[in-house]
């Protein structure tokens, strides 16, 4: 049996290592830097809500955008958090405080270990925006 830590770190790398060799990887590492301090001061709500904005960029830092979208869309589902086909504005939106701080802080932590993931595997390239 593994710990939820364990278990955070494990989907992590998994993400991390789908994305390592993209040509988006050092923004998809730049943003992943960014993520949990976004959500520790603007809210979950308000950073999904900006990702979407720009993950619908043709560009490489929409793909970035979009990829860090589904990774925490992924997260939720596999947490059972978030089952429906639900926009994830409109699912965040919907719930009441006690549920939205448990998910804002489940989703912190997994982007907490995206970060570090992200850091140990993917060239920083010094670019980031």
């Amino acid at each position: 049996m593994r710990s939820k830590v364990q278990e955070l770190a494990k989907l992590a790398y998994e993400c991390v290592g789908g994305v390592k060799n993209e040509d988006f990887a050092s923004k998809y590492l730049a943003y992943a830097k960014k993520l949990p301090s976004m959500i520790i001061y603007n809210g979950l709500l308000t950073t999904v809500a900006f990702a979407k904005t720009k993950a619908k960029k043709a560009s490489i830092e929409g793909k970035a955008w979009k990829m860090l979208l589904g990774h925490i869309e992924k997260f939720l589902n596999e947490e059972g958090i978030k089952q429906d086909n639900k926009d994830l504005i409109e699912f965040l939106s919907e719930l009441e405080v006690q549920e939205y701080r448990y998910i804002t802080k489940r989703v912190l932590d997994f982007s907490l270990w995206l970060k570090r993931i992200a850091e140990g595997e993917i060239e920083d390239e010094g670019k980031g925006d």
